[in-house]
Protein backbone atom coordinates (compact mmCIF):
# COMPACT_ATOMS: atom_id res chain seq x y z
CA UNK A 1 0.00 0.00 0.00
CA UNK A 2 2.61 2.10 0.64
CA UNK A 3 4.32 2.06 -2.65
CA UNK A 4 0.78 2.85 -4.04
CA UNK A 5 0.79 5.66 -1.90
CA UNK A 6 4.57 6.25 -3.08
CA UNK A 7 3.64 6.48 -6.87
CA UNK A 8 0.86 8.14 -7.00
CA UNK A 9 2.66 11.44 -5.14
CA UNK A 10 5.38 10.62 -7.60
CA UNK A 11 2.44 10.89 -10.04
CA UNK A 12 0.69 13.91 -9.11
CA UNK A 13 4.03 15.88 -8.14
CA UNK A 14 5.01 15.40 -12.14
CA UNK A 15 1.40 16.48 -13.29
CA UNK A 16 2.10 20.11 -11.33
CA UNK A 17 5.35 19.97 -12.19
CA UNK A 18 4.44 20.01 -15.71
CA UNK A 19 1.66 22.26 -15.37
CA UNK A 20 4.23 24.97 -14.19
CA UNK A 21 6.69 24.51 -16.46
CA UNK A 22 4.11 24.48 -19.12
CA UNK A 23 2.27 27.69 -17.97
CA UNK A 24 5.10 30.03 -16.52
CA UNK A 25 8.72 28.29 -18.40
CA UNK A 26 7.70 26.71 -21.61
CA UNK A 27 9.11 28.44 -24.27
CA UNK A 28 5.66 28.99 -25.71
CA UNK A 29 4.27 30.21 -22.02
CA UNK A 30 3.93 33.64 -23.72
CA UNK A 31 1.52 32.24 -26.64
CA UNK A 32 -2.25 32.69 -25.68
CA UNK A 33 -4.74 29.72 -25.42
CA UNK A 34 -6.80 28.05 -23.51
CA UNK A 35 -5.26 26.95 -19.75
CA UNK A 36 -6.29 22.93 -20.92
CA UNK A 37 -4.16 23.41 -24.15
CA UNK A 38 -1.69 25.12 -22.67
CA UNK A 39 -0.86 22.43 -19.83
CA UNK A 40 -2.00 19.12 -22.37
CA UNK A 41 -2.64 17.72 -25.31
CA UNK A 42 -6.31 16.44 -24.00
CA UNK A 43 -8.65 19.47 -25.69
CA UNK A 44 -6.95 18.57 -29.12
CA UNK A 45 -7.08 14.34 -28.79
CA UNK A 46 -10.94 15.30 -27.73
CA UNK A 47 -12.12 17.24 -31.16
CA UNK A 48 -10.07 15.03 -33.18
CA UNK A 49 -12.33 11.87 -31.19
CA UNK A 50 -15.12 13.66 -31.75
CA UNK A 51 -14.41 15.02 -35.62
CA UNK A 52 -14.96 19.16 -35.41
CA UNK A 53 -11.17 19.66 -34.35
CA UNK A 54 -11.49 21.59 -37.43
CA UNK A 55 -14.44 24.28 -35.92
CA UNK A 56 -12.52 24.10 -32.37
CA UNK A 57 -8.97 25.62 -34.26
CA UNK A 58 -11.57 28.22 -35.80
CA UNK A 59 -13.26 29.06 -32.41
CA UNK A 60 -9.93 29.59 -31.04
CA UNK A 61 -8.56 32.06 -34.13
CA UNK A 62 -11.96 33.90 -33.29
CA UNK A 63 -11.11 34.09 -29.38
CA UNK A 64 -7.17 34.50 -29.43
CA UNK A 65 -6.26 36.13 -32.61
CA UNK A 66 -3.86 34.78 -35.34
CA UNK A 67 -2.01 32.32 -33.19
CA UNK A 68 -2.81 30.73 -30.59
CA UNK A 69 -1.37 27.42 -28.66
CA UNK A 70 -2.80 24.00 -29.59
CA UNK A 71 -1.64 21.94 -27.14
CA UNK A 72 1.79 22.52 -24.69
CA UNK A 73 4.34 21.89 -27.93
CA UNK A 74 2.20 23.06 -30.31
CA UNK A 75 1.29 26.43 -32.07
CA UNK A 76 -1.21 26.77 -34.62
CA UNK A 77 -1.50 30.09 -37.42
CA UNK A 78 -4.22 32.00 -39.34
CA UNK A 79 -2.19 34.47 -41.50
CA UNK A 80 -1.03 34.23 -45.01
CA UNK A 81 2.96 34.97 -44.00
CA UNK A 82 2.62 32.74 -41.25
CA UNK A 83 1.82 29.70 -44.43
CA UNK A 84 4.83 30.58 -46.27
CA UNK A 85 6.95 30.81 -43.53
CA UNK A 86 5.80 27.29 -42.26
CA UNK A 87 5.61 25.42 -46.11
CA UNK A 88 7.41 27.87 -48.05
CA UNK A 89 10.96 26.20 -49.85
CA UNK A 90 13.55 28.30 -47.55
CA UNK A 91 11.50 27.14 -44.34
CA UNK A 92 13.85 25.92 -41.71
CA UNK A 93 10.86 23.24 -40.86
CA UNK A 94 10.37 19.44 -41.84
CA UNK A 95 7.08 16.90 -41.32
CA UNK A 96 6.89 16.33 -37.83
CA UNK A 97 6.14 12.89 -36.44
CA UNK A 98 2.51 13.08 -37.11
CA UNK A 99 2.93 11.25 -40.08
CA UNK A 100 4.63 8.32 -38.98
CA UNK A 101 1.07 7.42 -37.28
CA UNK A 102 -0.17 5.48 -40.14
CA UNK A 103 3.19 3.44 -40.70
CA UNK A 104 2.58 -0.21 -40.80
CA UNK A 105 6.21 -1.24 -40.38
CA UNK A 106 9.93 -0.62 -41.72
CA UNK A 107 8.95 -0.90 -45.10
CA UNK A 108 5.92 1.28 -45.82
CA UNK A 109 8.07 4.32 -46.63
CA UNK A 110 6.62 6.84 -49.05
CA UNK A 111 7.17 10.42 -50.17
CA UNK A 112 4.27 11.72 -47.47
CA UNK A 113 6.59 9.72 -44.41
CA UNK A 114 9.79 9.96 -45.20
CA UNK A 115 10.26 13.04 -42.97
CA UNK A 116 14.22 13.56 -43.10
CA UNK A 117 14.44 16.41 -45.51
CA UNK A 118 17.20 14.39 -48.18
CA UNK A 119 15.00 11.09 -48.44
CA UNK A 120 11.82 13.14 -49.11
CA UNK A 121 13.17 14.86 -51.84
CA UNK A 122 14.62 11.75 -53.41
CA UNK A 123 11.63 10.10 -52.78
CA UNK A 124 9.45 13.34 -54.27
CA UNK A 125 11.88 13.67 -57.61
CA UNK A 126 10.97 10.05 -58.79
CA UNK A 127 7.35 10.27 -57.99
CA UNK A 128 7.06 13.07 -60.14
CA UNK A 129 8.07 10.79 -62.71
CA UNK A 130 5.01 9.82 -63.07
CA UNK A 131 3.42 13.24 -63.05
CA UNK A 132 4.65 14.73 -65.92
CA UNK A 133 2.91 16.53 -69.21
CA UNK A 134 2.91 13.13 -71.23
CA UNK A 135 1.33 11.32 -68.13
CA UNK A 136 -1.64 14.10 -67.64
CA UNK A 137 -2.26 13.68 -71.34
CA UNK A 138 -2.80 10.30 -71.38
CA UNK A 139 -5.40 10.74 -68.23
CA UNK A 140 -7.76 12.41 -69.60
CA UNK A 141 -9.99 10.29 -71.94
CA UNK A 142 -10.01 7.39 -68.68
CA UNK A 143 -11.62 10.45 -66.81
CA UNK A 144 -13.68 11.50 -69.49
CA UNK A 145 -15.16 7.88 -69.75
CA UNK A 146 -15.76 7.63 -66.24
CA UNK A 147 -17.15 10.65 -66.11
CA UNK A 148 -19.67 10.14 -69.19
CA UNK A 149 -20.62 7.19 -67.52
CA UNK A 150 -21.72 8.40 -64.33
CA UNK A 151 -23.73 10.71 -65.75
CA UNK A 152 -25.43 7.68 -67.89
CA UNK A 153 -26.12 6.47 -64.65
CA UNK A 154 -27.20 9.70 -63.17
CA UNK A 155 -29.25 9.76 -65.89
CA UNK A 156 -31.08 6.63 -66.01
CA UNK A 157 -31.85 7.19 -62.04
CA UNK A 158 -34.86 9.10 -63.71
CA UNK A 159 -36.52 6.53 -65.04
CA UNK A 160 -36.57 4.09 -62.16
CA UNK A 161 -38.52 6.22 -59.73
CA UNK A 162 -40.58 8.60 -61.59
CA UNK A 163 -41.70 11.38 -59.28
CA UNK A 164 -44.89 13.32 -59.64
CA UNK A 165 -44.35 16.77 -61.64
CA UNK A 166 -44.33 20.03 -59.62
CA UNK A 167 -47.43 22.24 -60.36
CA UNK A 168 -46.99 24.94 -63.17
CA UNK A 169 -43.07 23.65 -62.89
CA UNK A 170 -43.24 23.03 -66.87
CA UNK A 171 -40.76 20.41 -66.35
CA UNK A 172 -40.88 17.64 -69.57
CA UNK A 173 -38.84 15.01 -67.42
CA UNK A 174 -39.47 13.84 -63.67
CA UNK A 175 -36.26 14.20 -61.08
CA UNK A 176 -34.43 11.54 -60.11
CA UNK A 177 -34.96 9.84 -56.47
CA UNK A 178 -32.43 11.90 -53.96
CA UNK A 179 -28.91 10.73 -54.53
CA UNK A 180 -26.41 11.04 -51.47
CA UNK A 181 -23.35 12.49 -53.55
CA UNK A 182 -20.67 11.66 -50.62
CA UNK A 183 -21.18 7.69 -52.28
CA UNK A 184 -21.69 8.57 -55.66
CA UNK A 185 -19.04 10.93 -55.77
CA UNK A 186 -16.67 8.81 -54.22
CA UNK A 187 -17.23 5.68 -56.14
CA UNK A 188 -16.86 7.87 -59.26
CA UNK A 189 -13.28 9.20 -57.88
CA UNK A 190 -12.26 5.25 -57.05
CA UNK A 191 -13.25 4.07 -60.44
CA UNK A 192 -11.14 6.26 -62.24
CA UNK A 193 -8.22 6.00 -59.41
CA UNK A 194 -8.01 2.61 -59.99
CA UNK A 195 -7.76 2.86 -63.65
CA UNK A 196 -4.78 5.38 -63.94
CA UNK A 197 -3.41 2.93 -61.31
CA UNK A 198 -3.98 -0.53 -62.31
CA UNK A 199 -5.47 -0.11 -65.84
CA UNK A 200 -8.84 -1.62 -65.00
CA UNK A 201 -12.01 0.39 -63.02
CA UNK A 202 -13.21 -1.10 -59.90
CA UNK A 203 -16.39 -0.67 -61.24
CA UNK A 204 -17.99 0.63 -57.84
CA UNK A 205 -20.02 2.77 -59.04
CA UNK A 206 -21.87 0.40 -61.21
CA UNK A 207 -25.57 -0.88 -59.69
CA UNK A 208 -25.04 -3.59 -58.00
CA UNK A 209 -23.23 -5.67 -55.13
CA UNK A 210 -19.33 -4.76 -55.48
CA UNK A 211 -17.07 -5.92 -52.51
CA UNK A 212 -14.50 -3.10 -53.42
CA UNK A 213 -17.61 -0.58 -52.80
CA UNK A 214 -16.45 -0.84 -49.14
CA UNK A 215 -12.85 0.25 -49.71
CA UNK A 216 -12.76 3.84 -49.74
CA UNK A 217 -14.22 3.60 -46.33
CA UNK A 218 -11.86 1.32 -45.36
CA UNK A 219 -9.38 3.70 -46.04
CA UNK A 220 -11.00 6.36 -43.84
CA UNK A 221 -11.01 4.09 -41.01
CA UNK A 222 -7.33 3.64 -40.96
CA UNK A 223 -6.62 7.38 -41.44
CA UNK A 224 -9.42 8.80 -38.44
CA UNK A 225 -7.18 6.34 -36.26
CA UNK A 226 -4.11 7.51 -37.02
CA UNK A 227 -5.41 10.86 -37.08
CA UNK A 228 -7.09 10.48 -33.21
CA UNK A 229 -3.27 8.80 -32.23
CA UNK A 230 -1.86 11.32 -33.57
CA UNK A 231 -3.27 14.27 -30.74
CA UNK A 232 -3.32 11.54 -27.92
CA UNK A 233 -1.13 12.34 -24.81
CA UNK A 234 0.53 8.96 -25.46
CA UNK A 235 1.92 9.62 -29.18
CA UNK A 236 5.06 9.31 -28.65
CA UNK A 237 5.10 5.95 -26.50
CA UNK A 238 3.20 4.63 -29.38
CA UNK A 239 6.02 5.95 -32.16
CA UNK A 240 8.58 4.36 -29.76
CA UNK A 241 7.02 0.94 -29.12
CA UNK A 242 5.99 0.84 -32.87
CA UNK A 243 9.61 -0.64 -34.04
CA UNK A 244 9.84 -2.87 -30.85
CA UNK A 245 7.18 -5.23 -31.53
CA UNK A 246 3.91 -3.32 -30.94
CA UNK A 247 3.45 -2.85 -35.31
CA UNK A 248 3.34 -6.62 -35.48
CA UNK A 249 0.89 -6.85 -32.63
CA UNK A 250 -1.18 -4.06 -34.23
CA UNK A 251 -1.18 -5.71 -37.48
CA UNK A 252 -3.02 -9.04 -35.65
CA UNK A 253 -5.47 -6.98 -34.12
CA UNK A 254 -6.15 -5.45 -37.55
CA UNK A 255 -10.22 -5.42 -38.52
CA UNK A 256 -11.15 -7.92 -41.17
CA UNK A 257 -11.89 -4.73 -43.33
CA UNK A 258 -8.41 -3.10 -43.13
CA UNK A 259 -6.92 -6.39 -43.84
CA UNK A 260 -8.81 -6.62 -46.93
CA UNK A 261 -8.19 -3.24 -48.33
CA UNK A 262 -3.90 -3.86 -47.56
CA UNK A 263 -4.88 -7.28 -49.29
CA UNK A 264 -6.35 -5.52 -52.07
CA UNK A 265 -3.78 -2.90 -52.83
CA UNK A 266 -1.10 -5.93 -52.53
CA UNK A 267 -2.82 -7.82 -54.81
CA UNK A 268 -3.82 -4.98 -57.25
CA UNK A 269 -0.06 -3.67 -57.07
CA UNK A 270 1.07 -7.70 -57.54
CA UNK A 271 -1.51 -8.08 -60.67
CA UNK A 272 0.00 -4.47 -62.53
CA UNK A 273 3.45 -5.69 -62.22
CA UNK A 274 2.82 -9.11 -63.70
CA UNK A 275 0.82 -6.93 -66.49
CA UNK A 276 3.17 -6.11 -69.63
CA UNK A 277 5.33 -2.57 -68.70
CA UNK A 278 4.86 -1.22 -71.67
CA UNK A 279 1.85 -0.24 -74.23
CA UNK A 280 1.55 -0.42 -77.37
CA UNK A 281 1.97 2.77 -79.60
CA UNK A 282 -1.28 4.50 -79.11
CA UNK A 283 -3.17 2.64 -76.02
CA UNK A 284 -3.81 3.94 -73.16
CA UNK A 285 -1.01 4.43 -70.48
CA UNK A 286 -2.40 3.99 -66.68
CA UNK A 287 -0.21 5.73 -64.01
CA UNK A 288 1.77 2.27 -63.66
CA UNK A 289 3.14 2.53 -67.07
CA UNK A 290 4.47 5.32 -66.10
CA UNK A 291 5.90 4.31 -62.78
CA UNK A 292 7.00 1.36 -64.20
CA UNK A 293 9.31 2.80 -67.09
CA UNK A 294 10.38 5.58 -65.15
CA UNK A 295 13.90 5.79 -65.24
CA UNK A 296 16.02 7.58 -62.04
CA UNK A 297 18.41 10.50 -63.20
CA UNK A 298 20.87 9.85 -60.57
CA UNK A 299 21.36 6.51 -61.17
CA UNK A 300 19.86 5.51 -64.88
CA UNK A 301 18.22 2.50 -63.19
CA UNK A 302 14.45 1.80 -62.77
CA UNK A 303 13.28 4.19 -60.55
CA UNK A 304 10.73 2.12 -58.88
CA UNK A 305 12.55 -1.62 -59.00
CA UNK A 306 12.18 -1.73 -55.21
CA UNK A 307 8.34 -3.69 -54.36
CA UNK A 308 8.07 -2.27 -50.98
CA UNK A 309 8.73 1.26 -52.52
CA UNK A 310 5.52 0.87 -55.31
CA UNK A 311 3.28 -0.43 -52.98
CA UNK A 312 3.96 2.48 -50.75
CA UNK A 313 3.59 4.87 -53.27
CA UNK A 314 0.24 3.07 -54.46
CA UNK A 315 -1.02 3.29 -50.81
CA UNK A 316 -0.21 7.16 -51.21
CA UNK A 317 -2.20 7.02 -54.18
CA UNK A 318 -4.75 5.96 -53.66
CA UNK A 319 -5.25 7.64 -50.27
CA UNK A 320 -4.34 10.76 -51.60
CA UNK A 321 -6.39 10.84 -54.84
CA UNK A 322 -10.04 9.30 -53.43
CA UNK A 323 -11.43 11.34 -50.73
CA UNK A 324 -9.25 14.68 -51.74
CA UNK A 325 -11.16 14.85 -54.60
CA UNK A 326 -14.38 13.39 -53.87
CA UNK A 327 -14.27 15.99 -50.73
CA UNK A 328 -13.91 19.33 -53.46
CA UNK A 329 -16.81 17.69 -55.60
CA UNK A 330 -19.18 17.36 -52.77
CA UNK A 331 -18.78 20.89 -51.54
CA UNK A 332 -19.03 22.11 -55.14
CA UNK A 333 -21.84 20.09 -55.86
CA UNK A 334 -23.64 21.32 -52.39
CA UNK A 335 -22.83 24.95 -52.96
CA UNK A 336 -23.87 25.35 -56.74
CA UNK A 337 -27.63 23.57 -55.39
CA UNK A 338 -27.59 26.25 -52.51
CA UNK A 339 -26.54 28.80 -54.53
CA UNK A 340 -29.37 28.57 -57.84
CA UNK A 341 -27.83 31.96 -59.42
CA UNK A 342 -24.31 30.26 -59.06
CA UNK A 343 -25.03 27.45 -60.42
CA UNK A 344 -27.50 29.37 -63.33
CA UNK A 345 -24.25 31.57 -64.28
CA UNK A 346 -21.90 27.86 -64.81
CA UNK A 347 -24.57 26.30 -66.71
CA UNK A 348 -24.80 29.35 -69.31
CA UNK A 349 -20.90 29.26 -69.45
CA UNK A 350 -20.53 25.99 -69.62
CA UNK A 351 -23.56 25.23 -72.28
CA UNK A 352 -22.29 28.40 -74.30
CA UNK A 353 -18.93 27.13 -74.62
CA UNK A 354 -19.19 23.66 -75.86
CA UNK A 355 -22.01 22.15 -78.27
CA UNK A 356 -21.85 18.53 -77.00
CA UNK A 357 -20.30 17.06 -74.17
CA UNK A 358 -18.29 14.94 -76.33
CA UNK A 359 -16.25 18.44 -76.74
CA UNK A 360 -15.18 18.95 -72.75
CA UNK A 361 -11.96 18.15 -72.80
CA UNK A 362 -8.22 19.46 -72.00
CA UNK A 363 -7.39 22.07 -74.29
CA UNK A 364 -7.85 26.12 -74.81
CA UNK A 365 -11.96 26.12 -74.73
CA UNK A 366 -11.54 24.55 -71.13
CA UNK A 367 -8.90 26.56 -69.77
CA UNK A 368 -11.19 29.45 -70.97
CA UNK A 369 -14.11 28.82 -68.61
CA UNK A 370 -13.12 31.06 -65.97
CA UNK A 371 -16.41 30.64 -64.06
CA UNK A 372 -15.70 27.03 -63.77
CA UNK A 373 -12.45 27.23 -61.93
CA UNK A 374 -13.42 30.08 -59.91
CA UNK A 375 -16.31 27.99 -58.63
CA UNK A 376 -13.50 25.24 -57.78
CA UNK A 377 -11.74 27.34 -55.79
CA UNK A 378 -14.14 28.69 -54.17
CA UNK A 379 -15.48 25.24 -52.99
CA UNK A 380 -11.43 24.41 -51.95
CA UNK A 381 -11.47 27.85 -49.80
CA UNK A 382 -14.46 26.82 -47.99
CA UNK A 383 -14.65 23.08 -48.22
CA UNK A 384 -11.35 22.08 -48.44
CA UNK A 385 -10.60 18.62 -48.26
CA UNK A 386 -7.65 18.24 -45.22
CA UNK A 387 -9.81 20.88 -42.45
CA UNK A 388 -7.44 20.95 -39.97
CA UNK A 389 -2.87 21.66 -40.17
CA UNK A 390 -0.59 19.70 -41.80
CA UNK A 391 1.83 19.45 -38.96
CA UNK A 392 5.09 20.64 -39.43
CA UNK A 393 8.35 20.73 -36.30
CA UNK A 394 11.01 23.43 -36.38
CA UNK A 395 14.60 22.09 -37.46
CA UNK A 396 17.78 23.47 -35.27
CA UNK A 397 18.49 26.38 -34.91
CA UNK A 398 14.76 27.69 -35.07
CA UNK A 399 12.14 29.49 -37.42
CA UNK A 400 10.87 33.27 -37.81
CA UNK A 401 7.05 32.59 -38.33
CA UNK A 402 5.23 36.04 -38.63
CA UNK A 403 7.57 38.30 -37.19
CA UNK A 404 8.80 35.77 -34.29
CA UNK A 405 11.20 33.40 -33.40
CA UNK A 406 10.01 29.48 -32.45
CA UNK A 407 12.43 26.91 -31.36
CA UNK A 408 13.64 23.70 -32.55
CA UNK A 409 11.22 20.95 -32.05
CA UNK A 410 7.99 23.48 -31.78
CA UNK A 411 5.04 21.90 -33.98
CA UNK A 412 3.43 24.46 -36.09
CA UNK A 413 0.57 24.82 -38.93
CA UNK A 414 -2.04 26.41 -40.62
CA UNK A 415 -5.63 24.85 -40.67
CA UNK A 416 -7.42 25.35 -44.17
CA UNK A 417 -10.90 25.49 -42.52
CA UNK A 418 -9.86 28.53 -41.03
CA UNK A 419 -7.61 30.18 -43.44
CA UNK A 420 -10.41 29.96 -46.03
CA UNK A 421 -12.29 32.08 -43.27
CA UNK A 422 -10.47 34.35 -42.55
CA UNK A 423 -11.99 37.83 -43.08
CA UNK A 424 -8.76 39.67 -43.16
CA UNK A 425 -8.15 38.33 -46.62
CA UNK A 426 -11.62 37.52 -48.28
CA UNK A 427 -13.70 40.35 -46.38
CA UNK A 428 -16.82 39.72 -44.03
CA UNK A 429 -18.93 37.17 -46.29
CA UNK A 430 -16.15 34.24 -45.64
CA UNK A 431 -19.43 32.45 -45.29
CA UNK A 432 -20.96 33.21 -48.42
CA UNK A 433 -20.34 30.81 -51.98
CA UNK A 434 -19.27 33.80 -54.25
CA UNK A 435 -16.94 32.52 -57.16
CA UNK A 436 -16.88 36.02 -58.65
CA UNK A 437 -14.06 37.03 -55.52
CA UNK A 438 -11.65 34.99 -57.50
CA UNK A 439 -12.48 36.17 -61.20
CA UNK A 440 -10.11 39.44 -62.34
CA UNK A 441 -11.71 42.38 -63.61
CA UNK A 442 -10.23 46.03 -64.72
CA UNK A 443 -13.88 47.39 -64.47
CA UNK A 444 -14.04 49.75 -61.12
CA UNK A 445 -17.68 48.62 -60.82
CA UNK A 446 -16.60 44.84 -60.68
CA UNK A 447 -16.34 42.66 -57.63
CA UNK A 448 -13.22 42.31 -57.57
CA UNK A 449 -10.24 44.14 -59.59
CA UNK A 450 -7.22 42.66 -61.27
CA UNK A 451 -4.97 43.37 -58.25
CA UNK A 452 -7.89 42.77 -55.60
CA UNK A 453 -7.46 38.83 -57.23
CA UNK A 454 -3.98 38.66 -58.05
CA UNK A 455 -3.72 39.35 -54.18
CA UNK A 456 -6.35 37.02 -53.21
CA UNK A 457 -4.19 34.13 -55.28
CA UNK A 458 -0.81 34.81 -54.09
CA UNK A 459 -2.09 33.47 -50.26
CA UNK A 460 -4.50 30.76 -52.00
CA UNK A 461 -2.67 27.65 -51.48
CA UNK A 462 -5.30 24.55 -51.89
CA UNK A 463 -2.93 22.33 -53.03
CA UNK A 464 0.22 23.27 -50.49
CA UNK A 465 3.41 24.79 -51.49
CA UNK A 466 7.36 24.81 -51.16
CA UNK A 467 9.33 21.02 -51.53
CA UNK A 468 6.35 19.72 -49.78
CA UNK A 469 3.04 20.46 -51.94
CA UNK A 470 0.27 18.02 -53.80
CA UNK A 471 2.14 16.60 -56.49
CA UNK A 472 -0.73 15.64 -58.23
CA UNK A 473 -2.56 18.89 -57.96
CA UNK A 474 -2.56 19.56 -62.15
CA UNK A 475 -3.84 15.76 -61.89
CA UNK A 476 -6.80 16.58 -59.17
CA UNK A 477 -7.39 20.16 -60.78
CA UNK A 478 -7.84 18.19 -64.63
CA UNK A 479 -10.39 15.75 -63.00
CA UNK A 480 -12.26 18.84 -61.09
CA UNK A 481 -12.93 20.79 -63.81
CA UNK A 482 -13.94 17.57 -66.13
CA UNK A 483 -16.16 16.05 -63.52
CA UNK A 484 -18.29 19.56 -62.85
CA UNK A 485 -18.13 20.94 -66.59
CA UNK A 486 -19.44 17.77 -67.97
CA UNK A 487 -22.08 17.19 -65.31
CA UNK A 488 -23.55 21.03 -65.59
CA UNK A 489 -23.64 20.73 -68.81
CA UNK A 490 -25.41 17.21 -69.72
CA UNK A 491 -27.70 17.66 -65.94
CA UNK A 492 -30.18 19.98 -64.40
CA UNK A 493 -29.71 19.14 -60.64
CA UNK A 494 -31.35 20.67 -57.35
CA UNK A 495 -31.12 20.07 -53.95
CA UNK A 496 -34.16 16.75 -53.33
CA UNK A 497 -36.99 18.31 -51.51
CA UNK A 498 -37.32 16.88 -47.72
CA UNK A 499 -33.68 15.55 -47.86
CA UNK A 500 -32.91 18.24 -45.18
CA UNK A 501 -28.83 18.77 -45.11
CA UNK A 502 -27.33 16.14 -43.33
CA UNK A 503 -24.33 17.36 -44.13
CA UNK A 504 -24.79 20.46 -41.43
CA UNK A 505 -23.62 19.77 -38.21
CA UNK A 506 -26.06 21.31 -34.54
CA UNK A 507 -29.24 21.67 -34.56
CA UNK A 508 -29.89 25.35 -35.87
CA UNK A 509 -29.21 25.40 -39.73
CA UNK A 510 -26.59 28.46 -39.99
CA UNK A 511 -27.46 30.69 -42.38
CA UNK A 512 -25.47 31.17 -45.64
CA UNK A 513 -25.52 26.73 -45.55
CA UNK A 514 -22.62 25.30 -44.62
CA UNK A 515 -21.12 22.48 -45.80
CA UNK A 516 -19.54 20.75 -42.66
CA UNK A 517 -17.50 17.76 -42.52
CA UNK A 518 -16.13 14.87 -39.72
CA UNK A 519 -12.30 16.12 -39.25
CA UNK A 520 -9.98 12.95 -39.19
CA UNK A 521 -6.73 14.56 -41.10
CA UNK A 522 -9.41 14.45 -44.17
CA UNK A 523 -12.90 14.65 -44.19
CA UNK A 524 -16.10 12.19 -43.71
CA UNK A 525 -19.08 13.74 -45.13
CA UNK A 526 -22.79 12.56 -45.94
CA UNK A 527 -24.63 14.82 -48.70
CA UNK A 528 -25.39 16.37 -50.41
CA UNK A 529 -28.62 14.77 -51.36
CA UNK A 530 -29.53 16.23 -54.53
CA UNK A 531 -32.12 15.19 -57.08
CA UNK A 532 -31.22 14.81 -61.29
CA UNK A 533 -32.45 15.03 -64.64
CA UNK A 534 -31.40 15.72 -68.09
CA UNK A 535 -30.95 19.32 -69.35
CA UNK A 536 -33.86 20.49 -71.48
CA UNK A 537 -32.37 23.42 -73.64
Amino acid sequence: MSFFYLALGLYVSYLVATTIWNVFFHPLSHIPGSFLARISSLPSFYHACKGDRHIWILQNFQIYGDKFRAAPNTVLFNSPRAYTDIHGPRANIIRGNFYKAWKRDEHDLHTVNAIEPALHAKRRKLLNLAFTEQSLKATSPVIARHVDRWIFLLSSMVGCERKEREENSGDAEAWSQPADMAVLVEHLVFDILGELCFGESFNTKELGTNMLKKVPGQILNQVAFGYKLSKSPIFDLFLYLQPRGLNKLLERLRKREAIQYNEFVENSVAKRIAAPKAYPSGSHKDMFHFLLTAVDPDTDRPAFSDRYHLLSETRLLVLAGTDTTATTLCGAFFYLSHYPNVLAKLQSEIRTTFQSGEQIVPGAKLSKCKYLRACIDESLRIAHPAPSELPREVLPGGAVIDGKHYPAGTLVGCAAWAMGRDENVYGNDVDVFRPERWIASDDANASKTSAEALKLRRVFHPFSIGPMNCAGQNLAMLELQLVLAKTVWALDFSRAPGGGDETEMGSNRPSPPVYHVKDIYLSVKTGPFLRFRPRFS
